[in-house]
């Protein structure tokens, strides 16, 4: 499994690394920022390593009750979406090149659409996973995580959107880091608030890359559009609050 776990995410960041690199020759972007992305991206993957192999007894096949020798293919869906990270990143903070630009919106979407696929996969073949279960929890949240810190920076979404979406992240971390501590963490499986606020805010974030070549007119949809996105994202916040209160009752009555 070791060795399965080491090619893989060696595979895709040689793959990340070229694809930076290309865009850096080609379109004569500075250098400093292939090595800035390039070193983030490297990082990654060298953590990602570490944490998939001290985890690599999670490489357990639910639905057949066996352990995995070697990734899956769902689990590799999942990994590339966490791989992906730094090059999304990198085309987001170059987007005025007239190519990234072009490139956004359907590489954004592709991204998103894989947290799709690899639960379509794992269900039709019957490839459930403990890691994968876990890895896309992660890797929605972290994608979610890393677009919205880059949309804020670059002003592609309001400063107040942001808040709501980190909130959002905040609340589940603390929460889930409280009852981790306890040793009575919370199921890894997402809830349907989870899902719809994931959803929400990908396809929010794939139009707000549309928008780019759009006329300023469109602008008055936009902001209606940030605001519903917004609602329903912090109305949902409160439903994982209500999750982890109702956790929390539980626990203390079994004490009790």
């Amino acid at each position: 499994m070791v060795k399965s776990i080491v090619r893989t995410v060696l595979f895709y960041l040689l793959i990340q690394l070229c694809f930076i690199f290309l865009f850096t020759i080609n379109k004569d972007i500075p250098y400093t920022t292939f090595l800035f992305y390039g070193l983030a991206t490297v990082a990654l993957h060298i953590g990602l390593i570490f944490f998939l192999v001290g985890l690599r007894r999670d490489f357990y096949n639910l639905s057949t009750n066996t352990e995995l020798t070697k990734i899956n293919v769902a689990n590799r869906i999942t990994l590339l979406r966490i791989s992906a990270l730094p090059s999304i990143a990198f085309l987001l903070v170059n987007r005025e090149i007239i190519e990234i630009r072009t490139l956004l919106p359907i590489l954004l979407a592709l991204v998103f659409l894989t947290d799709s696929f690899d639960g379509q996969i794992a269900r039709k073949k019957k490839q459930i996973t403990r890691i994968g279960q876990m890895l896309d929890s992660i890797s929605d949240y972290s994608l979610l995580a890393v677009l919205s810190v880059v949309f804020f920076i670059k002003n592609i979404v309001p400063h107040w959107f942001f808040y709501i979406i980190f909130f959002r992240l905040f609340l589940q971390a603390l929460g889930m880091f409280i009852f981790i501590i306890l040793k009575k963490p919370l199921p890894v499986s997402s809830t349907w608030g989870g899902k719809i606020t994931i959803a929400t805010t990908m396809v929010l974030y794939v139009l707000e890359v549309v928008r780019l070549f759009l006329p300023e007119s469109f602008a008055i949809f936009f902001i209606i559009l940030e605001y519903i996105s917004g609602g329903i994202i912090f109305i949902l916040s409160l439903e994982k609050a209500a999750i982890f209160f109702t956790h929390g009752q539980k626990l203390s009555k079994k004490h009790s």
